[in-house]
């Protein structure tokens, strides 16, 4: 898919939030302030880590997301000065033994929370699955599962794909309710 329809379908999936979350009582969308290229940059020092375009033009536009019900937030991302580096125990990893799998998970920059924070489940980017476009790939974490950060392209998840499937997923499952 090209950079501008990512970016369309982006776009279209915060509107279906938007709308969503205005036809439920007690729910609310909150968005941070935008972040500019000084602050990407000092991210990017900070991680020796280039960040994904598709997630730089998300936060640099439009910030970070919150949703939050009845007081408890139910998806979100993290702002980005709150960007950490992942690292589950590389002994919880498949390979975790291998050094440069266990630098890799190191290195691996937890951006948006699975659940809730009573439990330790997230997504993050993958440094050692990057796109010929800078894309880095998107895995999740589960606290009960063995950790991987794959570097196929046969299961490669972009940043846009990602914030797309959440935010369907989250209308979806909150659309019974």
């Amino acid at each position: 898919m090209s950079t501008q329809s990512n970016e369309s379908a982006v776009t279209q999936a915060v509107e279906r939030l938007r709308s969503f979350v205005e036809t439920k009582e007690g729910m609310s969308v909150e968005f941070s302030a935008p972040v500019d290229a000084a602050a990407v940059a000092g991210l990017e020092a900070k991680y020796k880590l280039k960040l994904p375009p598709s997630y730089v033009r998300f936060i640099t536009t439009l910030g970070t997301f919150k949703v939050e019900y009845g007081g408890q937030e139910l998806i979100g991302m993290e702002e980005p000065g709150l960007l950490r580096a992942a690292a589950p125990d590389p002994s919880d990893a498949v390979n975790g033994e291998d050094s440069e799998v266990a630098d890799a998970i190191n290195q691996a920059l937890f951006f948006q929370r699975r659940d809730d924070d009573s439990v330790e489940n997230f997504w993050c980017f993958n440094p050692r699955a990057r796109s010929p476009e800078g894309e880095l790939a998107v895995v999740a974490y589960s606290h009960d599962e063995a950790f991987s950060l794959s570097d196929g392209e046969e299961d490669f998840l972009d940043f846009s794909t990602h914030i797309v499937k959440v935010i369907d997923d989250f209308i979806e499952t909150y659309a019974e309710a």
